[in-house]
């Protein structure tokens, strides 16, 4: 069976999170991993090219997917920092958990 490109995505979520610093937030996190991985990166926007804002509907998947990877990163606030447009827009700020 074939992964969607989210699920691929997501199977690379430990190496990102390995090359962030302690804290950091979701549009670092996710500039980072679209930047390495950005064959599946733009293959999700695809997979949302009907919807109005692929990209935000992207992103916000991604940072909840995130989210359930208890075992690498910790929800510790929000915050407004630069998207990958860069404009400000809401954040989640990010712990990595000690391993």
């Amino acid at each position: 069976m074939t992964l969607s490109a989210l699920e691929e995505l997501e199977q690379k979520y430990s190496e990102i999170v390995d090359l962030m610093p302690a804290k950091f937030d979701s549009h670092k996190f996710i500039l980072v991993l679209a930047q390495r991985y950005q064959r599946a990166y733009v293959r999700a926007l695809n997979e949302y090219a009907g919807n109005n804002q692929p990209f935000q509907t992207v992103h916000g998947i991604i940072a909840k997917k995130l989210k359930q990877h208890e075992d690498l990163v910790k929800h510790i606030d929000n915050k407004t920092s630069k998207n990958i447009f860069r404009l400000d827009s809401d954040a989640a700020i990010w712990e990595k958990v000690k391993k």
